[in-house]
């Protein structure tokens, strides 16, 4: 499975104005700013965790494809979640209230690409294989 591994940040695309449109709070945005987030994916049949570490804030989700979970926010907002898997491409929908988050995460050789997006507003974080 292409997704599972150590990655590595390498570049982002409109971090800031989605973590605005998500509500991340300004100490954290500039935590976000100063520190590259590493993930780490890993799997065991339909079992799936995804670690990712920013700075030193760890957001630790482990679930079952297509059940709903809940998880953190790196904010510590609670969230309602579930994630599905086509080929190489996970999608992880995320409610808070009514505010609904999607992401997905497409693995490809040695880059894993993220695209975030809430309230009309996307971003794209690259990782590479580490």
């Amino acid at each position: 499975m292409a997704l599972v591994g150590k990655w590595e940040y390498v570049s982002a695309d409109n971090l800031d104005g989605y973590m605005t449109a998500t509500g991340v709070p300004a100490e954290l945005q500039e935590k976000a700013r100063s520190s590259q987030p590493n993930m780490e994916i890993s799997n065991n049949g339909n079992s799936w965790t995804i670690k990712t570490t920013v700075g030193d804030t760890v957001k630790d989700s482990t679930f079952n494809l297509g059940e709903e979970f809940d998880a953190k926010a790196l904010t510590g907002a609670a969230l309602k979640c579930s994630a599905t898997l086509e080929g190489d491409t996970m999608k992880e929908v995320q409610k808070a209230g009514d505010v609904e988050i999607v992401i997905t995460r497409a693995a490809t050789g040695a880059e894993l690409v993220s695209t975030m997006e809430v309230k009309g507003v996307k971003a794209v974080v690259k990782f590479k294989r580490a």
